[in-house]
């Protein structure tokens, strides 16, 4: 599958639910950041190995954000072909601004691609967040949770579209100058599929769920994860990633460590592992992606 660029990329490190309220008087804040995947496909009766290159930027002003993501992914096949494809996201964020302790999101993802079905693909989204802070000062974050809604539509052969719902919460579990911060994050996925058959699926409506722990530690950061059920077409990461394949996969896991410099550069290495099952050939393949970032918060 071609769209892995950011189960090991994006998810590392940008969404900022977590905001402080000192942060958001900030006058001016961001991050950007260059991703490198390699994919190692095991089992598959059609691909071979991949590579991901991606760019990151978001920039905001009191509550409000822009985010604008742009990737390259190539495919190799055993049958001696090639894929490539371009995906281009941007997404606009308020909080505060709108309603007091929310934060709203809505973006759009482009998909430009060798394959005729999800060629000319596009995913609209929104995502409403309710967060939680102490009543003291610092005010420091506490706890979230939010849904979002996610419609693709791949107009270019048989015209289908994706719903997905996605309930989604991150709690804190402890943060304190001696033992560090670890936050725990929850994610449900809710999938739709239209004319599913006719894109080689067996049914419409497939359901997933994922787990995270995320801990810091001065300069040290650690990501641990992992999800259980079934995705076609998933949308991940606040619609930067769009899974735009018929397979059907299956669970997964991930482990991130990351560094964060005194002048602000961050350097992370992600390895994601995933099952899924290639409709095309019936195999069951086992999938390996290791992504090296480095990014800097200015």
């Amino acid at each position: 599958m071609r769209k892995l660029l950011a189960v090991a990329t994006l998810c590392s490190a940008i969404w900022v639910s977590a905001v402080s309220a000192a942060e958001l008087d900030a006058p001016v804040h961001g991050y950007e950041a260059l991703y490198g995947t390699y994919i190692n496909y095991s089992g598959s009766g059609l691909k071979d190995y991949g590579y991901v290159g991606t760019g990151y930027l978001s920039f905001g002003e009191k509550g409000n954000a822009v985010q604008l993501g742009y990737s390259y992914t190539y495919i190799n096949y055993k049958t001696g072909s090639n894929l490539t494809q371009h995906d281009f996201t941007a997404a606009y964020s308020n909080t505060n601004g709108i309603l007091r302790n929310h934060t709203f999101t809505l973006g759009g993802h482009y998909i430009s691609s060798d394959d005729d079905l999800t060629d000319g693909g596009y995913t609209l989204f929104f995502d409403g967040t309710y967060n939680s802070y102490q009543k003291r000062y610092p005010y420091a974050f506490q706890w979230n949770g939010g849904l979002g809604f996610y419609y693709t539509r791949y107009p270019n052969t048989v015209d289908f579209y994706v719903f997905q719902f996605t309930p989604h919460t991150t709690v804190k579990l402890f943060s304190n100058y001696r033992q560090g911060a670890l936050y725990l994050d929850l994610t449900g996925y809710a999938i739709h599929v239209n004319k599913a058959s006719q894109v080689g699926l067996d049914k419409s409506n497939y359901y997933s769920a994922e787990a995270a722990l995320r801990y810091y530690y001065g300069s040290y950061d650690v990501k641990v994860g992992g999800w259980l059920g079934k995705q076609v077409f998933a949308v991940k990461n606040m619609g930067f990633v769009v899974y735009n394949l018929s397979e059907k996969y299956k669970g997964g896991a991930e482990l991130e460590l990351g560094y964060t410099f005194r002048n602000g550069l961050r350097l992370s290495l992600n390895y994601t592992y995933n099952r899924y099952k290639e409709l095309e050939t019936d195999d069951s393949v086992n999938q390996s992606v290791v992504t090296v970032s480095l990014g800097y918060r200015f």
